[in-house]
């Protein structure tokens, strides 16, 4: 990945990174390592049930410094999304699968990360990885006018090759330049005297898995 083509500061120091069940997750450290390496973000990563199938959890962890949250609610963790929501300058959900879209668009806040992007105020960012037909679809498309009618900002889809067949696919998820992109431009605007907590909530883990994956073009 050529520095030259990212910006030379993205506007804020803690991010919010969710990773959905989407293949593309398995690209997320790579996401992670760049927030942090380029721009020495501060990072906590969220995974819903079905990515932590497909990415590892204690790698994220490594590379943030600090436990992946997890996807659901316990006696021990408590309003895990109401703590990280405020904490979170910024929210980026990459990869986001159409289910995961539809939720957020709905107000469906049914676990963790669904409920972060409801309950911040920070500026939220969309990267949908999908299948090639449901680009075009009633449910995509609604979903994408009800996400940025509430101010959220979609990035892509893009072209891309699909695990279905390795064919190209117009439902790829948009490169970590091109979020960077929208996230220095978007964040200029957004932030501005936006008073956050400095420390981060204590992460609690809960292990509970899922082995449910959904599909979606890289």
């Amino acid at each position: 990945m050529s520095s030259s083509v990212l910006p030379e500061s993205i506007g804020v120091n803690r991010v919010l990174v969710i990773g959905t069940g989407a293949i593309a997750v398995c690209h997320l450290p790579s996401f992670v390592a760049l927030l942090r390496q380029r721009y020495q973000a501060k990072v906590t990563v969220c995974l819903t049930r079905s990515a932590r199938d497909l990415v590892s959890p204690t790698a994220l962890a490594a590379l943030t410094g600090r436990p992946v949250i997890p996807p659901e609610w316990s006696e021990r963790t408590g309003p895990l999304h109401v703590e990280w929501a405020r904490w979170a300058e910024a929210v980026v959900v990459w990869p986001a699968t159409l289910n995961f879209l539809a939720a957020c668009a709905h107000g469906l806040g049914d676990d963790v990360a669904s409920s972060i992007v409801l309950s911040t105020s920070a500026p939220v960012f969309f990267a949908p990885s999908v299948a090639s037909g449901a680009v075009e679809s009633g449910p995509f498309r609604r979903a994408v006018r009800l996400l940025e009618s509430d101010g959220k900002r979609v990035v892509g889809p893009v072209v891309g090759y699909s695990v279905a067949d390795w064919q190209l696919s117009k439902g790829g998820c948009a490169s970590p330049e091109t979020v960077m992109h929208e996230l220095a431009s978007l964040t200029r605007q957004s932030v501005g005297g936006r008073v956050v907590p400095a420390t981060p909530p204590t992460v609690k883990e809960n292990n509970e898995h899922s082995d449910v994956s959904s599909f979606a073009a890289e």
